[in-house]
Parts: C-alpha cells; sequence; structure tokens
C-alpha cells in the first residue's frame, strides 16, 4: 500500500492529538501469580512511530540534560545504568521515553496525563517553560534509582526544586512495592503506596485522596502540601480530614463521559459487586481489593477495552461520535504491562509486555528484562508510514482493520489471541530451561533467552504481514465487487 494512501486513512481515522492515557496497578497480593503489574496505555497521535531502545549503562557522565518539549534542565548524575524505554521517533536519543525497566530492577510508566484544579493552580502555576514535564521524566529518573521509592522521591525532589510544567502521574515498581505519585500544582505533589492486596485504575484524573504524613511507609508527599492547601483556602480542615482530591485535583463535566466511565468500567469488570454509579466519580473507591485475583491476561483485556456489548462501544456500532471515550483508542501509540515476578531472577522475572499501537487490535510481546537487543526496525519509523518500521508494520493492518471493523477486526483479534496463547506456553518452557541453566551456564542460559526474544520477534511480525495480506485480499474483492461494471 502507499505511503499517501496509507497516511490518509490515518489522518481520517484519529481522533485530534489530545494527551490521554489509562493506568492499571495491581499489588502482588491480589494479582494471580504474586507479580506486581504496572500497566498503562499511551495514548496522543496514531502516526507517531515509538522506538523501543534499551540505553547502556554511562560511567563518569557529565553536563546537564535538557528537555526536548520544553527549557527544563538537571544535572546528569556521574553513574547511569542500563534501562529499556520506549520512545517517540524523534526524541529516541533526547527525552519522551514512557516506560521501562533498569538494571537495579525498578520499572517506571511515566505519562499518565492528569489535570490539576483551577484553584490549585491559580495558587501556584505550572512552570510551563522550565519545570519538568512528561518528555523528561523517565530519561532523568529511572537511570538513577535502585528502589521504586526512591524513584517517588527523586521525581518529587525535582517537582520542589523545578517545579511541574503540566499535570501527571507516575508509577513505580520494584520486587517489593508498587508506588503511584500525582502532581498537584507547580510545587505540590503526593504519592501513595499501593496496598499489595488491591488494585488501582486511573484514566487522565487526579485519583489519590487520603494522606496521612505520619504513616511514610505508605505517604510521600512535598512538605508543604497541606499547610499551602489550608493557606490558599483549597483546605478547610473544620470540614473535615485532609483529602488530595479535593484540594489539588480537577473534576469537571468532561470528565462525566471522558474519564469516569473508564475507571467506572475496569473496576467492575474486576468487582462486578460493587455498587458505584458511573455518574457520580467522586464516590469511586480509590484502591479496591479485586472479586477475584488478576493476571496479566485480565490486564490486556482491560487496556482492550472498548465497551464492547454496550451501545457505547464505538466500533462496533461504527460511531466515531460516541460520547464514552474507551479505554482502547486508535490514537494509542504503545499499549505496556510491566510485571514484575520477586521469586525469579531478574532476567526473566520482570518482563514488559508491549503492544504497538491500537490495543484492541494489538498483539503484546513479551520483552524480558535480561536481553540485550530488539530486531532491526524497532528503532525506525517516523511520522510518514515506512516498510522498515517495526511500529509501522503493526499500524498498517490496524488502519486497515478499521475500515470495516465488524468484518476484519474478529480475525485479526483471534489469530493474536492465539499467538499470545502458544507464547505464554512458550515462556513457560523457556523460563524453565533458563532457571535450569542460569547459575552453572549464564552464557548458554543467555542465549537460550535471546534466541527465544528473537524468535518471538520476529514471529509476531510475520503473523502480523499475513493478516495484512488477509485484508487487503478481503478488501480487494469487496471493492471489485463494488465497482465491477461486468455484463455486455
Amino acid at each position: 500500500m502507499k505511503t499517501t494512501v496509507l497516511a490518509a486513512a490515518i489522518a481520517a481515522l484519529s481522533i485530534g492529538p489530545a494527551s490521554a492515557c489509562t493506568t492499571v496497578l495491581v499489588g502482588n497480593q491480589a494479582s494471580a501469580d504474586g507479580s506486581y503489574i504496572v500497566a498503562r496505555n499511551e495514548d496522543f497521535s496514531a502516526a507517531n512511530a515509538k522506538h523501543m531502545v534499551i540505553h547502556p549503562a554511562v560511567h563518569n557522565q557529565q553536563g546537564v540534560f535538557k528537555s526536548h518539549g520544553n527549557d527544563f534542565t538537571w544535572p546528569l548524575p556521574k553513574e547511569a545504568l542500563r534501562y529499556s524505554a520506549i520512545h517517540d521517533f524523534d526524541t529516541a536519543d533526547k527525552s519522551m521515553g514512557e516506560a521501562g525497566f533498569n538494571a537495579a530492577g525498578v520499572g517506571l510508566t511515566a505519562t499518565e496525563t492528569i489535570y490539576n484544579g483551577a484553584a490549585a493552580l491559580k495558587a501556584d502555576p505550572y512552570v510551563e517553560k522550565t519545570g519538568i514535564t512528561e518528555d523528561a521524566i523517565q530519561t532523568v529518573v529511572l537511570p538513577y534509582i535502585h528502589s521504586a521509592r526512591e524513584g517517588v522521591e527523586l521525581l518529587g525532589n525535582i517537582i520542589e526544586q523545578k517545579g511541574a510544567g503540566e499535570g501527571f502521574g507516575v508509577a513505580f515498581v520494584d520486587s517489593k512495592e508498587v508506588w503511584y505519585l500525582e502532581s498537584g500544582s507547580g510545587h505540590q505533589w503526593m504519592a501513595s503506596r499501593l496496598p499489595n492486596d488491591q488494585y488501582f485504575v486511573s484514566a487522565n484524573q487526579g485519583r489519590l485522596q487520603h494522606y496521612d504524613p505520619k504513616d511514610t511507609a505508605n505517604y510521600l508527599a512535598s512538605p508543604t502540601l497541606v499547610s499551602f492547601a489550608q493557606q490558599h483556602g483549597l483546605y478547610h480542615p473544620e470540614k473535615g480530614e485532609f483529602n488530595f482530591h479535593t484540594a489539588y485535583s480537577q473534576d469537571v463535566a468532561n470528565d462525566a463521559t471522558y474519564n469516569y466511565p473508564r475507571v467506572w468500567t475496569l473496576q467492575h469488570g474486576f468487582n462486578p459487586g460493587l455498587t458505584t454509579t458511573i455518574t457520580n466519580g467522586k464516590a469511586y473507591p480509590v484502591f479496591v481489593k479485586p472479586a477475584h485475583k488478576i493476571s496479566v491476561e485480565d490486564v490486556k483485556q482491560a487496556l482492550r477495552n472498548r465497551y464492547q456489548g454496550t451501545s457505547h462501544d464505538p466500533y462496533a456500532n461504527v460511531n466515531p461520535q460516541e460520547a464514552w471515550r474507551p479505554v482502547s483508542v486508535f490514537r494509542t501509540q504503545e499499549s505496556h504491562i510491566l510485571q514484575v515476578r520477586p521469586n525469579l531472577p531478574a532476567a526473566i522475572g520482570e518482563v514488559e509486555y508491549v503492544s504497538f499501537g491500537m490495543s484492541a487490535l494489538g498483539v503484546y510481546v513479551p520483552y524480558y528484562q535480561g536481553i540485550t537487543h530488539y530486531l532491526p526496525g524497532y528503532d525506525k519509523g517516523t511520522d510518514s508510514a515506512s516498510g522498515d518500521s517495526v511500529n509501522w508494520t503493526f499500524r498498517t493492518l490496524q488502519t486497515l482493520v478499521m475500515q470495516d471493523y465488524k468484518d476484519y477486526a474478529p480475525d485479526v483479534q483471534k489469530a493474536y489471541q492465539d499467538f499470545e496463547q502458544q507464547t505464554a506456553k512458550g515462556q513457560k518452557s523457556m523460563e524453565q530451561q533458563y532457571l535450569a541453566l542460569y547459575k552453572s551456564q549464564p552464557q548458554q542460559a543467555q542465549k537460550l533467552l535471546q534466541d527465544f526474544e528473537d524468535k518471538t520477534m520476529q514471529d509476531a511480525l510475520n503473523l502480523t504481514n499475513k493478516l495484512t495480506q488477509q485484508v487487503i485480499t478481503k478488501m480487494t474483492k469487496a471493492t471489485d465487487a463494488k465497482y465491477h461494471f461486468e455484463g455486455a
């Protein structure tokens, strides 16, 4: 298919480029296999190719980091850990990292866009020109931390010193816990430790509420979080205990259709017995103990949710003007699930499942922390379609399917489901072999892991190319039938 045709199709289908994401966090006692799970859909622009990159460790580093998005700067520490990142195509050597693991076993997902309250921002505006923004977070934090808590403390320190240039939520995970940080205003922030037996869902809105400054094992925040709110009329002690969401977060009419339905749907999926109503987002619980233990597969399905089976499914109902914004949108750039299994060696115990593009039409491929490289093409692609880009290989198929979702999507989704199931079986086999080798024959264990990864990546690409040809064949026959002009 010609690049110009593909670009035109994407332009027609893509929703306006507004930042928007959905985050799911799961504690190890709430998960099916005792793992910690941190996951997110990154939504912005369908034509923005993502690159997957492994940054090597750096020693005796000097200089200052300069943001790609504004004039934010931060001194570079002398030592930087090896880490993986998912970058925008035009910032792979600069910033705009989305998610990854570092060599110390810490994972991060960095760009859940949230919106702070007007009153809070009037008192303490965003530092838009020189404050830290989403594009810089992973780059200045992940290479320099050795625990999830340390990540919170470093990012919080940066916000206090340099200011936040926009609103954001950031999750950190290690082998012991998950933390979630939200900005409150230009210099205020709060973070909460996820209870191990519970999960958390966020959809472009500040969700944290309770804060106990004395319980530093579970809460961290800017030193003046409460006093600042009281001083500027954001919090009135006589009306009850301090609530971070009430004081610092935005809650407006748009949230009722753009954010509430996503959180409500996923919470009711994990807890069908919840009695919350979809129109009252303020009443949603923040952390919830699931009715049943949550698996990686469950999280995949959550990130693929489109209100299927209801009148609000925009794709089955061919309704681009649907008021309820679904979890899975065409402009999803990538969807990732970071899984930490503390009982396994880090090389195989930490896995990043990534689906390029729209999650409802994508395939989640596992990338182990211990791999040394991605296949050629993972660091290719721009905002124009190209045949050498892994990102565009997946996006091309998705763009074609969206021309007739009801007809084309089922076959693609079934094929990807089968692939994921077979890959999961292959993972179990490979991991067992790895465990038998890694202590006595580490080089063989490493080769085993990389060979599995190379094959899995290539198999996913081969399947996608095959599916693309199948859809083109269907489209060709449909077009022939429509414009046949036969009969003499």
